[in-house]
């Protein structure tokens, strides 16, 4: 007599888990905007993509304990990617100067040897002088111009107001133009 298994119905592993789904959105939705804000911080592509997908792991690990009452989902991932760019950058002891040679993947649109030389060179000379300001400094930029945010969305993944992320964003671009007017 030979016994067979018993069925026990549709397998409940396969149907959609919603917190799977919101994760997905999340990371098509967020992602790059993400790698942007993580590579503005860091020397190296392969850190950057690293790092984000920390930060994803660490959203996912915690996508329970998110609570929308409090913030967007962005606002939230964003600081999960800024305590994860501290905790690799504090790991690592990472200086903040890039060098020329780890920004060829920022520089590869120029179309001739002799532009995309100057563009490099421009782009480190800006990277040093971004690495002079403060962390908050750094901050506010990073999230306009390397993220692209508006200034509203960069107020809500601080937890400021639009008026107070203006005048930082206005004195960190003033001390940043002081900084690169004095270097050579």
């Amino acid at each position: 007599m030979s016994s067979s298994p018993v069925s026990s119905g549709p397998k409940t592993s396969q149907l959609p888990d919603p917190l799977d789904q919101r994760h997905a959105a999340w990371y098509e939705e967020f992602g790059p905007a993400i790698y942007r804000y993580v590579r503005f911080h860091l020397p190296t592509a392969d850190a950057a993509e690293d790092v984000t997908a920390d930060t994803f792991l660490k959203a996912f690990r915690a996508g329970e304990r998110f609570d929308a009452t409090k913030g967007t989902a962005e606002a939230w991932l964003f600081r999960i990617a800024k305590n994860t760019v501290r905790d690799h950058l504090r790991r690592a002891r990472i200086r903040r100067h890039v060098s020329i040679g780890q920004m060829r993947d920022l520089a590869c649109d120029a179309p001739s040897a002799e532009e995309r030389l100057l563009f490099e060179e421009r782009v480190a000379r800006l990277l040093a002088a971004v690495a002079e300001l403060s962390e908050a400094d750094r901050e506010v930029i990073s999230l306009r111009y390397g993220s692209g945010f508006d200034t509203a969305h960069v107020a809500e993944v601080l937890g400021l107001r639009e008026s107070a992320v203006r005048t930082r964003l206005w004195r960190a671009l003033s001390r940043l133009r002081a900084v690169m007017e004095v270097e050579p």
